[in-house]
């Protein structure tokens, strides 16, 4: 049986997320699903693969776990056997400054076009400024979502500003509407940051993309020092389910509730 295989930054709350929300609504019966930490931030797994630029992704995370005595992991890993493979990782500005204090552009416009097929190298999904921007809901919905921010010098007490405002309390609690909910406001919100169309599954696959979205994030934090909140990790059931999935938070997305008034 051909497998999907998820690679996450963190062991917390990254595991979570995949467990309790692409695991539980997104049920893939043909394929079985495999989860393992990569224990590292994307600007290390940069460093870590170029290397050696003839090593892919499934085995540069196998050696790790082996390395570390990660047995569960390295017996997921060494039989291979994925025909997709995802990324889930953190953007986390604060945390990968270098020596004068500036994002290394470079690297991460490198690793998101890089990586930017699940069938080839492994397709990454990049959450702003992390995992748990799943949670920046005060409510859900929540009118003001479009206009969340957050200053690159808090966005090391970002996790703990979340848990102090959040109205998500633990993933397991998520219905299957407030998820709905959530992909179709961060859907709502791509449009309003990009000013593009995202009416149909069509414009969704013309005018959205990683890459697309890294440069208006970077873009932000070069003009006001802020990056827009968003989790990306959501579109998962969009990218692997296509239209009909689209269509379904579409619904949602249009409806008059859930419109913006920032």
């Amino acid at each position: 049986m051909s497998k999907i295989l998820f690679i996450y930054e963190g062991k917390n709350s990254e595991r979570k997320f995949c467990k309790l929300i692409i695991d539980k609504y997104f049920p893939t019966k043909r394929k079985h699903k495999e989860y393992v930490s990569f224990r590292t931030n994307i600007y290390a797994l940069y460093d870590e693969l170029r290397k050696d630029d003839g090593l892919d992704i499934v085995s540069l995370v196998t050696e790790k776990a082996k390395k570390r005595g990660s047995i569960e992991e390295y017996n997921k890993l060494k039989n291979g056997g994925f025909a997709e493979i995802y990324l889930i990782f953190d953007f986390d500005p604060q945390g990968h400054l270098d020596e004068y204090q500036k994002i290394n552009i470079s690297k991460i416009k490198k690793m998101v076009k890089f990586f930017d097929n699940e069938t080839t190298m492994g397709k990454i999904y990049l959450n702003y400024p992390m995992i748990e921007s799943f949670k920046h809901f005060t409510s859900i919905p929540d009118v003001n979502y479009n206009s969340y921010v957050v200053r690159l010098e808090d966005c090391k007490k970002y996790k703990e500003h979340i848990n102090d405002i959040s109205v998500i309390t633990h993933y397991g609690l998520i219905t299957e509407e407030q998820l709905d909910n959530i992909i179709s406001q961060n859907l709502d919100k791509y449009s309003y940051i990009s000013s593009k169309s995202l009416d149909t599954y069509s414009d969704y696959i013309k005018n959205f993309s990683q890459y697309k979205l890294l440069n208006i994030q970077l873009k932000k934090l070069k003009e006001c020092r802020v990056i827009y909140i968003f989790n990306t990790a959501v579109f998962w059931g969009i990218d692997y389910f296509g239209e009909k999935n689209y269509n379904k938070y579409n619904i949602v997305k249009n409806d008059k509730v859930l419109k913006m008034n920032v």
